[in-house]
């Protein structure tokens, strides 16, 4: 793997944007395909910001088949101070333009949900995906499987959210387990909260 650091940050929010335009959540909260194209790429900036600043964020390769982005203990869930901190303020701005408000409420249940299950030290994936043109050839197992050998080490749980049933499946082959499953309010979207317990080594 190839850790990523600020001058990655761009290319890393492109293969999001890729793995991110037809997904679940963002087809839901955004109709129009040009409109969900920008957002998922402020989406992935947003996310690997954060990340960078208070957590790790990781390439399959210089390639960047795949990115992934965690916070360590006591970094999750995050706050508004955090994104002000971390996320430069043209791309806030722009994301506030392109409507980012239409998801308040599935940030406020998202971040109630996060606490009520993990309300202790754990590793949180906040964010992973592959580039359509290279998925199902292993890219996201090459991203998660260091990791979670290093939460191993450290005795640690580490939790994630998901919004499409089949990623579930993919999930538990590394040991996460559906929390709790449920609609955002107000939508007819799933969410699936995950967690890996604490591996006995």
């Amino acid at each position: 793997m190839l850790r990523l650091n600020r001058k990655d940050k761009n290319a890393g929010a492109a293969v999001l944007q890729q793995a991110f335009a037809e997904y679940e959540l963002l087809r839901y909260y955004y109709r129009d395909e040009k409109q969900r194209y920008a957002i998922a790429r402020l989406f992935g900036l947003t996310a690997l910001s954060v990340c960078l600043k208070y957590g790790e964020v990781y390439a399959t390769s210089e390639r960047m088949e795949g990115v992934a982005a965690w916070l360590p203990p006591g970094k999750a869930p995050f706050g508004i101070w955090q994104v002000i901190r971390s996320v430069p303020l043209p791309v806030l701005f722009r994301f506030a333009r392109l409507g980012a408000s239409r998801m308040m409420t599935f940030d406020r249940y998202s971040d109630a949900q996060h606490r009520d299950i993990v309300p202790y030290p754990h590793w949180y994936l906040h964010i992973i995906g592959v580039d359509p043109a290279f998925q199902g050839q292993g890219f996201a197992s090459r991203l998660i499987k260091p990791i979670l050998e290093r939460i191993d080490e450290e005795r640690m749980p580490c939790y994630l959210e998901t919004h499409n049933m089949k990623n579930t499946v993919v999930y538990r082959r590394f040991g996460f387990e559906v929390a709790l499953e449920g609609k955002i309010p107000g939508t007819e979207i799933m969410s699936y909260a995950m967690l890996r317990k604490t591996q006995g080594i």
